[in-house]
């Protein structure tokens, strides 16, 4: 159920991840700079690619808000999509630079950060970044938004790799100076598997595909119980951006009036209205039916 401030955290969630990205970006490169830190570096970088993606978050939302046109006549959802598809490739593109820079820092033996202030600056940056991933996860489930939940989901991997720093701190103060850049190239591995994940939602949704067969007979039922439907003659659903458009034809008793159908199509439309979250669109026809 959606609460009564998700219109308002819809419109600031991008900024919010865009101010916070770019704080916490510019603190831990500048900590893991000054005490030598690959992991913490690593980290950096990984909120030097937030504040992409929350820019593209705020021109995603934009663009699916616009309303239908003769240009578009299903919306404008699919920008989404296509945002999603362009965090994936950043991610990955970040992924290689982190792995090349990881890998030859253990190969050159450089030392490993023993200092408490990394700690510090890794336990803060978490700790923000977990915060983040709740806040955007709440509100991008809520309005179903495609682009909020993949900004969230980064900031998930930012927050582990935030707390990962500080095991390499604590390695390095015992001389175990490899840790640091392995954590690195650990963190590689949660930046792949969340961008690829990503990449394959956004180009599953770019592809028009259906909805889940419980929102189809969800649906159907709520078709069903209109007075005057005599059957459904076809049922097409599929998921555009935050929205759900439905395109339908039922079948109706054949003496009726053409008025009376036009009723019956309406009522039909406005339950599914009523009753689903997150409707762009229905377009109901009509077919009689013989007993």
């Amino acid at each position: 159920m959606r609460c009564t401030d998700c219109e308002a955290c819809h419109s600031r969630v991008g900024w919010i991840g865009l101010v916070v990205s770019i704080l916490i970006g510019a603190f831990t490169i500048f900590i893991g700079i000054l005490n030598n830190s690959k992991a913490l570096i690593a980290a950096s970088l990984c909120s030097g690619i937030d504040v992409a993606t929350a820019l593209t978050v705020l021109l995603g939302l934009k663009l699916s808000g616009k309303p239908i046109d003769l240009e578009h006549p299903y919306g404008h959802g699919k920008a989404e999509f296509i945002v999603v598809g362009g965090i994936s490739v950043l991610l990955i593109g970040s992924a290689i630079v982190l792995f090349f820079h990881s890998a030859r820092s253990i190969y050159h033996g450089e030392p490993g950060p023993g200092q408490l202030l990394t700690l510090a600056a890794a336990l803060v940056a978490a700790v923000v970044n977990e915060t983040k991933y709740r806040y955007a996860n709440c509100v991008g489930k809520q309005l179903q938004s495609p682009a909020i939940e993949s900004h969230a989901e980064h900031a998930r991997v930012d927050a582990i790799s935030s707390a990962a720093v500080g095991v390499g701190v604590v390695c390095a103060r015992i001389g175990l100076h490899f840790v640091d850049p392995l954590i690195a190239i650990f963190e590689i591995g949660h930046i792949i598997k969340a961008s690829c994940k990503m990449l394959k939602n956004s180009i599953t949704s770019l592809m028009d595909v259906s909805l889940p067969e419980t929102r189809t007979r969800e649906i159907q039922k709520l078709v069903a119980v209109v007075e005057g439907v005599r059957g459904i003659n076809y049922l097409f659903a599929r998921r555009l951006g935050q929205h759900i458009w439905i395109e339908l034809s039922i079948f109706i008793d054949p003496d009726i009036t053409v008025y009376e159908g036009k009723n019956i199509a309406e009522s039909v439309k406005t339950n599914l209205i009523n009753k689903l979250n997150h409707i762009g669109n229905v377009q109901v026809q009509f077919l009689a039916k013989a007993a």
